[in-house]
């Protein structure tokens, strides 16, 4: 070949690239980061006194950080380990894990996200932006994958300002006392997103008279994340996006499960009540994967953008940076959201032994049984007559029973986990 035809070739291959990344980069301005606000607005809706208790609960949230910066450092520096179960709802019939245009994602996908999750809320995301190392903090809080649950289901698409309840009974949460619930199907509407906000209620001394009419019990059905398969994990093949591509919209959508609002606060120079983010005018919607600084002018006061928040909309390759009031609003979230302060406790009950709790105990209706494994780890249930005969086996991760249809009398609840086994009497009235 000549070197006429060489350079030919070259500028052609050259063009082709240029056209395919401009191409890629024209469709990722088309997608919608984050459904949050949206899926909020909702709910509220739904819900109206749940507005007010919004305002409340800002109020004991703004309180409780005041009152104990001091103490929510020191007990900060404690790692927090959030167990995590991933449910991938998909619509391959054949069930086929992996590949492009694929829901049904692969173990890799999912744990390299887990990955990610560690790595941005350790301040280990190794990107050095304007602010990562001034204001870059580890916010003491990890993330272990317990399971992968797959389901498959003919619906193709959901929507995530609507499906909340449906991809719940798709998949149900595991307790969303105990776990955060990760639903990553395929969204419509372009959304990458959504997530369901913590609300503060009647918890202890803490959050009294922050008690809401809203359903609760129907609410944690749905309490955790929900995230596009194609937006999920980093530079694996079946994510298809050159700007979201590492894995940072679910560490957005988790800031938001943990308490964090949007750095420009949802509203033009709104505010996100952390002080160390610079107020900005609006979102940094771009598809700028080379991170150019970006400038608010707020109430007559020019800001340099913190385009590295993971709460802003920049692509995944801008973002690094959680900072100390956001540390510190989402361990005081942790301590005042009753569900999320239950998994908190929970969380720390692990160890050598197995441990099972249940209660009520003589019951008539529904059994609670909370059991503690070894770092986490699945158990099986048996539950056994008095007779001797198996009237349930080998259930994973059990956590309720429906006694309501079982004669009275003496039963057995029996857990296996990791070699060990614990067996509970329990009586149905």
């Amino acid at each position: 070949m000549t070197n006429l035809s060489s350079k030919r070739l070259l500028t052609f291959l050259l063009i082709v690239i240029s056209k395919t990344f401009v191409l890629a980069q024209d469709s990722d301005a088309l997608l919608n980061r984050c459904a949050s606000t949206e899926l909020d607005a909702l709910t509220i809706s739904r819900y109206p006194a749940l507005q007010n208790l919004r305002l409340k609960s800002e109020e004991a949230i703004q309180k409780r950080i005041k009152a104990n910066k001091t103490s929510l450092r020191t007990n900060a520096d404690e790692i927090i380990t959030i167990p995590v179960v991933v449910h991938v709802v998909h619509s391959k019939e054949d069930k086929t894990v992996g590949g492009q245009g694929n829901a049904n994602i692969t173990d890799a996908q999912i744990q390299n996200q887990i990955d990610v999750l560690n790595e941005d809320y350790g301040n280990a995301s190794g990107y050095k932006g304007f602010y990562t190392d001034s204001l870059g903090v580890d916010t003491g809080i990890r993330f272990k994958l317990v399971t992968i649950v797959r389901t498959f289901n003919e619906k193709e698409q959901f929507s995530p300002i609507t499906d909340a309840d449906q991809l719940a009974e798709i998949s149900p949460a595991w307790l969303t006392n105990r776990y955060l619930n990760i639903w990553v199907c395929r969204l419509s509407d372009r959304y990458l997103g959504t997530s369901q906000f913590p609300v503060v209620t009647e918890l202890n001394d803490l959050t009294a008279g922050l008690s809401t009419a809203e359903d609760e019990a129907l609410r944690s059905l749905t309490d955790g994340v929900i995230i596009d398969f194609r937006y999920f994990g980093r530079n694996s093949p079946a994510i298809t996006s050159s700007v979201y591509n590492l894995g940072r919209t679910t560490t957005h959508e988790v800031g938001h499960w943990l308490g964090l609002i949007h750095i420009w606060g949802d509203r033009n120079c709104g505010t996100d009540h952390c002080e160390d983010t610079p107020t900005a005018f609006t979102k940094n919607e771009t598809t700028d994967v080379s991170c150019t600084p970006v400038f608010s002018e707020c109430r007559g006061v020019k800001t340099r953008n913190m385009i590295e928040n993971y709460m802003d909309y920049s692509p995944d390759v801008c973002m690094s940076v959680f900072t100390n009031d956001q540390k510190e609003r989402m361990h005081a979230v942790l301590e005042l959201s009753p569900r999320r302060a239950k998994l908190v406790e929970y969380s720390k009950i692990t160890g050598e032994d197995l441990l099972v709790e249940l209660y009520p105990n003589p019951v008539s209706e529904t059994l609670t049984a909370n059991v503690f494994t070894p770092n986490f780890q699945l158990f099986t249930v048996e539950i056994i007559n008095q007779r001797g005969q198996r009237m349930i086996s080998g259930a994973t991760n059990m956590s309720y029973l429906e006694v309501s249809k079982f004669p009275s009398g003496l039963y057995y609840y029996k857990v296996s986990s990791g070699g060990q086994t614990v067996t509970k009497r329990f009586i149905v009235r």
